[in-house]
């Protein structure tokens, strides 16, 4: 890499230096290391100014950095050592360019300035960084969103299916609940009656649901980035948010039932 390389990407230097154009042909051998590399060859030491175990003494290193996954996101960070292309320069190149507006107009600006340096140099596969992290992610992405209505279908049809359960259940308890209101009982008992058997079978469906995810979390594991595939805060949420909406459901026939008449109640066959 070339210096400035670690700035233009955002990478972070955690120790050390970067390159610089003094780090050329004429200069010792240089390197910087990224922070899994230097855990791996010196766990808890600085590895500032040691040189790499390989026969005949390998460069200096200057600098450690943050991990980079160049491999996808999904992919595990593996050891890399970055070396000043001055130094040990390669047979193709990428050009990245930090820009503080839209990247996308200044192409052809970019394309100008290497056009009057070589006019024989091609570029192509001219792409922003949001660009190249949207193509890697592309297939983890349209994974992700089939399920997400998949889950959406199920959520509805869950929903409607435990409101018409629900709304069937009120129904066939009409003379009860009217039989209750007559000898006292509030609109308050009539819905806590509702909801307390809404409840048991939300409780039921939320335990059986979470006992299929975590068997399931495996399956899905490698389109989740950064989250365990067990995490029990994104287990807790989802089972508040499936709860509340079943709940609901629930909500809709028990406020019917306390609008019951007595009278029409202990009339209904």
């Amino acid at each position: 890499v070339s210096p400035g390389f670690f700035y233009t990407l955002g990478i972070p230097v955690l120790k050390g230096r970067t390159f610089t154009d003094q780090d050329n042909e004429q200069s010792p051998a240089v390197a910087v290391v990224n922070q899994t590399m230097a855990q791996h060859f010196w766990p808890g030491q600085n590895p500032i100014g040691k040189q790499l175990p390989v026969p005949g003494g390998g460069p200096t290193i200057v600098g450690v950095v943050g991990n980079v996954r160049h491999e996808g996101l999904t992919a595990d960070t593996q050891s890399e050592l970055y070396v000043p292309y001055l130094q040990k320069p390669g047979g193709s190149m990428q050009l990245a360019v930090r820009t503080a507006g839209d990247p996308v107009s200044l192409a052809s600006a970019v394309r100008s300035e290497i056009a009057a340096i070589d006019p024989e140099q091609p570029v192509y596969n001219v792409s922003t960084l949001d660009q190249a992290l949207a193509d890697s992610v592309a297939p983890q992405r349209f994974y992700m969103v089939l399920l997400g209505i998949f889950a959406l279908v199920a959520l509805t049809l869950a929903t409607v299916g435990i409101y018409g359960v629900m709304a069937c259940s009120v129904t066939q308890r009409t003379r009860e609940i009217g039989i209750r209101m007559a000898l006292g009982a509030e609109r308050h008992d009539v819905m806590r009656l509702v909801l307390a058997q809404g409840l048991g079978l939300i409780l039921a469906g939320v335990t059986i649901g979470l006992v299929g995810a975590l068997a399931l979390a495996r399956v899905i594991s490698s389109l989740l980035f950064d989250v365990r595939p067990g995490d029990p805060f994104t287990l807790a949420i989802v089972a508040i948010f499936l709860a509340g909406v079943a709940l609901l459901a629930c909500y809709i026939p028990a406020r019917r039932a306390t609008r019951v008449d007595p009278m029409v109640a202990l009339r209904h066959e």
